[in-house]
């Protein structure tokens, strides 16, 4: 094991920026010991159980013009839809007959799906379930509504915690994006965050930044994301991003929020064949199933047109595959 790391930084949380970034770049031996420490975290906390969502896609219509995003306003190749509550409330019921406890609404920030989530979730609440929620930034008093009307959580991720990166991709204040993740705590929902790993000028720095950024959010859910290049965006010809980073950062987040819900997302598994057991192997707790309509979920174009789109029976194969049960429902 290379002498620069310390060995007992692996199986305790890191507690500063200068012993993140070597464990951001373990490799090997080293990073074999990471990701064990993470796993024994995991069940120390109680938290070795994959949890599964079920995610309906409801708009993508955006207001935002991340540089990263195809469904940014900019682009006009993609046909745009909407759901209604019914639809909604249809593919919820499906969600619940398959023994998922979680239905995910998300979307593109779209004002006009506010009225139509405001319908949906007491409906979808009827139906015994857990409600996540994946819309954008909002007013506070929307926020309020949602969390009243009976939204548990919200997800609303930095994606990087330099505000010059964040203000150059995605054209808008880091600085609001925070208020919103404090207004979402505030309303009160518990708030899921994390950043997107291969954005251009990030550096180990940032990357350390990020995970530190999370740990003063506090938050029940954390992610890292690999960059995945998008078709008609200004980022389309970039690589993806690095696996491994993102691995080594789920490990530590895991190490620095030991009972959160840290997903193996699905770009993870668009790198990489077997990239989703990678993740839950590093750490991670949760995978989200996709219950969109297919018409619908190709115009749904976050990780490009070609994104791996996870499916039930894929979700219950790779947990099998890492030798860990799935959360029962109730």
């Amino acid at each position: 094991m290379p002498a620069s790391i310390d060995y007992r930084l692996l199986v305790s949380a890191p507690t500063n920026k200068s012993e993140i970034m070597p464990l951001l770049t373990a490799t090997g031996q080293t990073q074999q010991a990471l990701f064990q420490a993470a796993r024994a975290t995991r069940q120390a906390a109680g938290v070795d159980t994959v949890t599964l969502r079920g995610v309906i896609e409801i708009s993508n219509y955006c207001q935002k013009s991340c540089g990263y995003c195809a469904i940014r306003p900019q682009n006009q190749t993609m046909d745009r839809y909407r759901m209604d509550a019914n639809a909604i409330l249809a593919i919820a019921e499906q969600i619940v007959a398959e023994g998922i406890a979680t239905v995910f609404l998300q979307s593109g920030q779209d004002p006009k799906s506010d009225p139509i989530v405001f319908e949906a979730i007491p409906r979808i609440r009827r139906l015994g379930v857990g409600i996540l929620l994946n819309l954008g930034e909002k007013s506070h008093d929307t926020y309020n509504r949602y969390a009243a009307l009976g939204a548990e959580s919200y997800i609303l991720k930095f994606e990087t915690s330099d505000a010059d990166i964040y203000q150059q991709i995605v054209g808008t204040s880091l600085a609001k994006r925070l208020e919103c993740a404090q207004a979402i705590r505030r309303a009160p929902m518990k708030l899921g965050t994390g950043n997107i790993i291969g954005l251009p000028g990030q550096t180990l720095d940032t990357l350390a930044e990020d995970i530190l950024l999370a740990q003063q959010l506090a938050p029940a859910f954390v992610s890292s994301s690999p960059f995945i290049p998008n078709e008609h965006t200004p980022l389309e010809s970039l690589g993806v991003g690095d696996i491994n980073l993102t691995l080594n950062s789920i490990a530590i987040c895991r190490l620095l929020f030991p009972s959160a819900l840290i997903p193996a997302v699905s770009a993870l598994e668009k790198i990489v064949k077997g990239g989703q057991r990678m993740g839950l192997d590093a750490g991670a707790n949760v995978l989200t199933i996709n219950f969109t309509p297919k018409d619908l979920r190709d115009q749904y174009a976050i990780y490009s047109t070609s994104r791996f789109v996870v499916s039930l029976d894929h979700a219950r194969a790779t947990v099998a595959s890492a030798a860990l049960q799935i959360q029962p429902a109730h």
